[in-house]
């Protein structure tokens, strides 16, 4: 049984023999979608053959619905091209978007989110938005920030 960040690795490998690991090139910017549905077939073969580690719950929740387990062999093999510092020249991964999924952990902003999605009165939404608003900057960690007033125009420097 191999883990499945090597089964990524060794589905990369067969599909692309010649790609060279913590190479110069970037497997995202040399991978065709062809390429990538081939590499999905071979993972979704290995899960079906339970060649591949995946945990009991997984395992009930994914093996039993082929639909549920190609949506997470796509998702598994996106993940690893992004993440795994041997297909992405050493370098480590950047949230392109960093904070676009704050609140997303919290109990509270999910059920306001919610709350608000059936809410219809315009005075009752904005009460709960402003409390989303308010409970995100509760939860929110403080930005450790320092700048260099000496590089500021004149002018901001008193704002620092």
């Amino acid at each position: 049984m191999v883990s499945q960040k090597q089964a990524v690795t060794n589905a990369v490998l067969a599909v692309k023999p010649d790609y060279e690991l913590n190479g110069e090139t970037c497997l995202a910017d040399v991978t065709t979608s062809e390429e990538k549905k081939q590499m999905r077939a071979i993972l979704f073969e290995g899960f079906t053959a339970g060649e591949i580690a995946m945990t009991e719950q997984a395992q009930d929740k994914y093996l039993s619905d082929d639909t549920a387990l190609t949506k997470y062999v796509s998702g598994l093999l996106d993940n690893w091209i992004r993440k795994n510092t041997e297909f992405n020249n050493g370098q480590k991964y950047v949230t392109k978007n960093p904070g676009s999924r704050a609140g997303s952990g919290d109990e509270q902003v999910k059920e306001m989110r919610k709350l608000l999605k059936v809410t219809q009165d315009a005075e009752s939404r904005a009460m709960v938005e402003q409390a989303i608003t308010a409970r995100l900057a509760e939860i929110k960690p403080e930005a450790n920030i320092e700048i260099n007033a000496a590089a500021l125009p004149e002018h901001l420097r008193h704002l620092v």
